[in-house]
Formats: structure tokens, sequence, C-alpha cells
């Protein structure tokens, strides 16, 4: 088997708040700490739950199941950036009246 196309994930796509570190005690009075985790702007710009409303509207490519993971074709997304791309181009143009 080949792979042929590349595969993000909804971190590589959607806009990732930042985390601060958490420290917690279990119940078994073990002290844990949960790491702190920068922001991170995917590809889109959007929050994930926009990108879920948007393949709702089918507005945005479905992601590919594969197993339990959800994944995105990298062409499918180029098409879709290229697709609203050319959108934006066309509307500056007939606002600038060229």
């Amino acid at each position: 088997m080949t792979l042929v196309d590349q595969y993000l994930r909804m971190a590589d796509l959607a806009n990732q708040p930042a985390r601060t570190a958490k420290c917690y005690t279990t119940n078994t009075g073990q002290q844990r700490t949960v790491t702190a985790k920068a922001a991170t702007r995917g590809i889109t710009g959007f929050s994930a739950k926009h990108i879920y409303h948007l393949i709702n509207q089918n507005q945005f490519p479905a992601p590919v199941k594969i197993g339990r993971a959800s994944l995105w074709r990298m062409s499918d997304i180029n098409r879709w950036v290229d697709s609203h791309a050319q959108l934006t181009d066309v509307n500056v143009n007939a606002k600038e009246g060229v």
C-alpha cells in the first residue's frame, strides 16, 4: 500500500487557543500537572467548531475516517483554499470596478 496524498488533522486546520499549566491532586493524593500549550494558528484560521459547521453546510470538505481518526486530504483543503482565494479576488475586482 502506498499513500499518494498527505493528510491533515483538525489541529493542523483549526486555531488552537493557549492553555495554561494546571496542577491538581488525584483522589489518591498524587500531584498531577497538565502542561501548558501555546496558541497555534491553523491553515484555515477558523475554530474547530466553525469548521464542523461549514462541513454540515457542505461548504468545507468532509473528513476521511481512518479508524477512529478524522483526517482531511491536503489536496481537498488546497482546492478549497484556492476556490475561496479566487472568490475573494473576484469580489475585490468588482468593488474596484476592474
